[in-house]
């Protein structure tokens, strides 16, 4: 059966690397050629550009082409984040199981989240995101724990220019959005309080790899007629407390007085409009 939606010549494209990841040696432009049953012109057109985005490397000796470092950066980009579903599984499931509320597992791309897991909440009525799908960062509880504990420099990669409504409540204003950033460095967690999803309250934590570096974090989301005030320290102490367990399991430290190895400190830096 034929799918419309198929580029053929990134399909080719991909024969290609995979015939010299098959191979575990490098080929001359005349093997690979053999090997995939594409025209020298066609397959030299896919290497040069493989090539220039550092998927395959030329070797000029022997005329020879083989996989690129480009390839196996986002192979440790896909194992790490297929460890850190591992990981975090059983912990999303014990929340989900403490509260009966969705817990979701977050992985930052751009300016936008990734829902890369989540153990769903059995009541009938619950947040609408799914696995794959993404939201804005700045109106997510996800968005903002991950981006509350990243170097400033680096939030406007993760901030567009204009910050678009999802709801009435989104922040649109990078000064108060900077200022909230801030206000969940300092408390630990973030809220999004009908930011995203209208009717629905979420509290997120930042999940820190070995390094301190922060690209992940895991939330609860549920209706807000089902988190009030009273409930939210105590949700909001077992995601914190999840979060940082998870971090641990991943090879993050903290000090001998359980203080962060990152730098936990804001300061207001006029260059960027707000804090750093």
């Amino acid at each position: 059966m034929t799918n419309d939606y198929t580029v053929k010549p990134v399909q080719k494209a991909l024969q290609v690397l995979l015939c010299l990841g098959e191979e575990q040696k490098p080929l001359t432009l005349t093997e690979i050629c053999y090997k995939v049953r594409l025209p020298k012109t066609t397959v030299f057109r896919y290497l040069y550009t493989l090539c220039q985005d550092g998927f395959v490397t030329h070797e000029s000796a022997g005329d020879s082409y083989r996989l690129g470092l480009r390839l196996f950066e986002l192979g440790q980009l896909a194992g790490e984040q297929l460890r850190v579903r591992d990981v975090a599984w059983p912990y999303l499931q014990s929340l989900r199981d403490q509260f009966n509320e969705t817990v979701n597992l977050g992985m930052l791309d751009g300016a936008e989240i990734v829902y890369i897991d989540m153990a769903e909440s059995r009541h009938s009525l619950r947040m609408q995101a799914r696995l794959g799908s993404r939201d804005p960062v700045h109106s997510t509880a996800l968005g903002k724990a991950i981006l509350a504990f990243t170097p400033q420099e680096r939030w406007p990669l993760h901030i567009p220019a204009r910050l678009e409504p999802r709801t009435q409540q989104t922040e649109v204003s990078r000064e108060r959005l900077y200022t909230d950033l801030l206000n969940t460095r300092q408390r630990g967690y973030a809220l999004d309080n009908g930011e995203n999803e209208e009717g629905t309250c979420c509290i997120g934590a930042p999940i820190f790899d070995h390094s301190g570096q922060v690209l992940y974090a895991l939330s609860l989301s549920a209706p807000a007629s089902r988190m009030d005030e009273t409930q939210l320290p105590t949700i909001a102490a077992a995601i914190v407390e999840t979060a940082t367990t998870v971090s641990q399991r991943l090879g993050y430290r903290t000090t001998d007085d359980g203080r962060q190895t990152t730098d936990d400190r804001l300061r207001f830096d006029p260059r960027f409009g707000g804090v750093s």
